[in-house]
């Protein structure tokens, strides 16, 4: 009773005699994850951890220990909530009231990292003055999805003050501004034209990325990978983690895309072979595959070609045989260009024009060959057409 008499009233002296900004001394009681007890003579006063330091502060044991006696400064009374909030930091000036005579914008300054967060780095700059490096100032090159990607706690970096807020006791932070934007050379470095050699790291549903440099990837889509070659999936032709060579065909920094390409290394043979086999031109070629509908004729430069079954033979009224398997994987044949079109990737070939040709160039000839010899009549020409076909 004795005791507890003699915590009452020393309790309602301190209520009565103590002011905010009063210094005393008390002993750590107990601690806590959000601070410390003080002991103030029978009963207790709290020292918050954001009242330990004006800096970040994470343990209350990294200030204190147990049972010490400590000189603290009190910075809040309630008497009618019987609370006592106490202070380590304010025995110092508040850091923050000389923060702009210290800095200004686009000062570089080093720190320490004290906390990192989903979206950025907690970096102290001065004793009690903490930025914030937001996720996006962290790389101008890689896409970061959590700072401990690249940083960790106690790292000491460099960085560049974006902006701040005394009144608020904020300070914006960017690591990548230390550094030049490599981006703004990028239309130097890699020109359209340029072949360059390089490794694929990942392939996609509709292409692959290829490493230019460190955190600059480069896009290759599966259409630019042959001339003649449709693949449904890149890693039809490309492995991850092999080198292969390539052309820049499009750069383009304010996206921050580099496009490249593997057929542009060499000419499109569909143009080339539309400059050297006109419509009405004869090329050869050897079936690769077979259709309900027709025939597909590898020619020059590896294009296929399609042979309508319309455009394979003429029609016999005594062979009711399918015109398709007279031409199995494999046969060569000649047939006539009837359409080509390097822009569409089309080709259309017809054997059966080929050889009515053939046949009129018979027919031509043995007309030439008679009139030398005497009339031909018109009976000795569909005769002469008819031998023709059944050799055919």
């Amino acid at each position: 009773d004795w005791l507890e008499f003699e915590t009452r009233k020393n309790k309602e002296k301190f209520f009565a005699t103590v002011q905010v900004g009063d210094e005393v001394e008390g002993k750590v009681k107990s601690f806590a994850s959000f601070g410390a007890f003080i002991d103030l003579g029978g009963f207790d006063g709290l020292l918050h951890l954001n009242d330990m330091s004006w800096g970040h502060a994470t343990r209350p044991k990294d200030y204190l220990k147990k049972s010490q006696t400590i000189t603290l400064k009190v910075i809040k009374v309630d008497p009618e909530e019987n609370k006592i909030n106490l202070s380590l930091k304010h025995f110092t000036p508040d850091p923050w009231t000389t923060f702009s005579e210290k800095f200004m914008v686009n000062d570089i300054v080093k720190g320490r990292v004290t906390k990192l967060a989903d979206f950025g780095a907690f970096i102290e700059i001065d004793e009690g003055i903490e930025g914030l490096a937001h996720i996006s100032e962290l790389s101008w090159v890689k896409k970061v999805n959590h700072p401990r990607e690249i940083l960790n706690i106690d790292d000491v970096v460099e960085a560049k003050i974006l902006s701040f807020d005394v009144e608020k006791q904020r300070v914006s932070l960017g690591l990548k501004q230390v550094f030049e934007n490599p981006w703004d050379s990028i239309m130097d470095q890699y020109p359209v034209g340029k072949e360059l050699k390089r490794k694929v790291v990942k392939i996609t549903n509709t292409g692959a990325f290829v490493a230019l440099e460190d955190g600059i990837d480069g896009f290759i889509h599966v259409d630019d990978i042959s001339w003649t070659k449709k693949y449904k999936n890149p890693s039809g032709a490309l492995e991850e983690g092999e080198e292969y060579n390539f052309v820049i065909i499009e750069a383009d920094a304010e996206s921050r895309r580099i496009r490249l390409g593997m057929k542009q290394l060499s000419e499109d043979p569909w143009k080339l072979l539309a400059k050297i086999f006109k419509k009405g031109s004869i090329v050869e070629g050897e079936v690769t595959s077979i259709t309900d509908f027709g025939i597909f004729v590898r020619v020059q430069g590896d294009i296929e070609g399609l042979i309508h079954r319309n455009d394979l033979i003429e029609k016999n009224e005594n062979d009711d045989s399918d015109p398709i398997a007279k031409f199995p994987v494999g046969t060569q044949v000649k047939a006539v260009v009837v359409e080509i079109n390097p822009y569409k990737k089309k080709l259309g070939l017809s054997i059966k024009e080929h050889v009515r040709r053939l046949q009129n160039e018979e027919i031509s000839k043995y007309i030439h060959d008679e009139d030398e010899e005497g009339t031909v009549t018109f009976g000795d020409l569909l005769k002469h057409k008819e031998n023709q076909e059944s050799n055919t």
